[in-house]
């Protein structure tokens, strides 16, 4: 019988990944609602996208249970900043209309960002004690289509962070911090590392302004030093991120492989597949047929049926995993994410296993990646 890859447990780390073409399956959803359910006094949540029906459901349940201790915070769309604590207007999006509909628009409030950037952060702060994060959003294409990691974590040390982190979004003045003229609040400072039984964890925010908490800086040093580098990602298309792998990794020698988004890839490439301005030979992995391999999704469609290869994962000489909300793109930089650096050679281990099953899957049955 083949070992079972898609659920990794740790003394105060778990790991759950999901892939329906490659046919690894923790039930992300069932340990979502499972998250929830269990909160007794307080739960944050910080949703780019919120329709998965079940997660709304434990929601309104949480929502009896917790009264005020309640909060969800989602990308509302483009519009004018609204005030922090209001409620949504239905009409902005689906998921304000979602929220009304299941009696939470009391608990909720819309983020609007400046400049058409995102509101694009995936946590939860449960009782001021665990987290849960990763790469995929509430829905039915995030829980049960697509090619997601999610991680929970116990720990008050890293609850407190992410509380800070959510506490900054409904700040007065949070959308300004997305003005190209800058913001009329302090940068937050950067996150010291938290050691979760052994794991050194290690938690970047961005904010949209000056890069503060800067994850692309922190995701390039780590590929600086890196002499082995997987990536599994929706896209990847950040310019410091390209350099340092044309520079390191083009070699045929050199130990990289990477699994992308066909579809996704295109939004992120210069002309003809693009509209990007970065130069094409920065994408030269997009013809590395041996080593990068496209998934078999399709084009994004407005129903809540995608199915893209959602991760935002790198894994770095077996010791090293980077993951969250935050994509390996020059827009990322200026929406409000979430990332983790992970130390941990048997974290690295379960999150290799699953990208060896994606690796497998889309080499045999995948997509060509789209070229310049």
């Amino acid at each position: 019988m083949a070992k079972d890859i898609s659920t990794f447990k740790g003394s105060g780390l778990n790991l759950y990944f999901f892939s329906q073409r490659a046919k690894v399956n923790s039930h992300p959803g069932t340990h979502l609602v499972d998250f929830i359910n269990g909160a007794k006094k307080s739960l944050l949540c910080a949703i780019y996208d919120l329709a998965d029906p079940a997660t709304l459901k434990a929601l309104k349940s949480a929502a009896g249970k917790l009264k005020t201790n309640l909060h969800i915070i989602f990308d509302a769309g483009k519009g004018k900043p609204g005030k922090a604590g209001g409620t949504p207007d239905p009409k902005l999006t689906k998921t304000g209309q979602l929220i009304k509909q299941f009696g939470l628009a009391s608990f909720a409030t819309g983020v609007h960002v400046l400049g058409g950037n995102l509101m694009h952060d995936k946590f939860l702060v449960r009782d001021d004690m665990d987290v849960w994060t990763g790469s995929g959003n509430f829905t039915k294409g995030g829980l049960t289509l697509q090619d997601n990691n999610f991680l929970t974590i116990h720990s008050a040390e890293l609850a407190k962070i992410y509380t800070d982190a959510f506490n900054g979004l409904l700040h007065p003045g949070h959308a300004l911090t997305h003005s190209p003229k800058g913001s009329r609040i302090a940068p937050p400072k950067p996150h010291q590392t938290v050691k979760v039984a052994g794991v050194a964890i290690t938690p970047y925010f961005t904010t949209g302004v000056n890069e503060f908490e800067d994850a692309e800086t922190a995701i390039v040093k780590a590929l600086n030093g890196a002499k082995k580098v997987r990536i599994a990602a929706m896209n990847l298309g950040d310019p410091g991120v390209l350099k340092v792998l044309k520079q390191r990794f083009q070699s045929p020698q050199s130990d990289i492989k990477g699994v992308l988004d066909p579809s996704q890839m295109r939004s992120v490439m210069p002309p003809p597949a693009g509209k990007s301005k970065q130069p094409a030979n920065l994408f030269w992995f997009t013809k590395d047929k041996q080593r990068f391999v496209g998934a078999a999704s399709h084009a994004f469609v407005p129903s809540d049926n995608n199915n893209f290869m959602h991760n935002k994962l790198m894994i770095l000489d077996d010791k090293t995993v980077i993951t969250g909300s935050y994509n390996f793109s020059e827009h990322a930089e200026v929406n409000d994410e979430n990332v983790l650096i992970l130390q941990s050679p048997t974290v690295a281990k379960a999150y290799t296993q699953y990208f060896d099953a994606l690796f497998e899957q889309y080499k045999k049955n995948g997509k060509p990646l789209p070229s310049v």
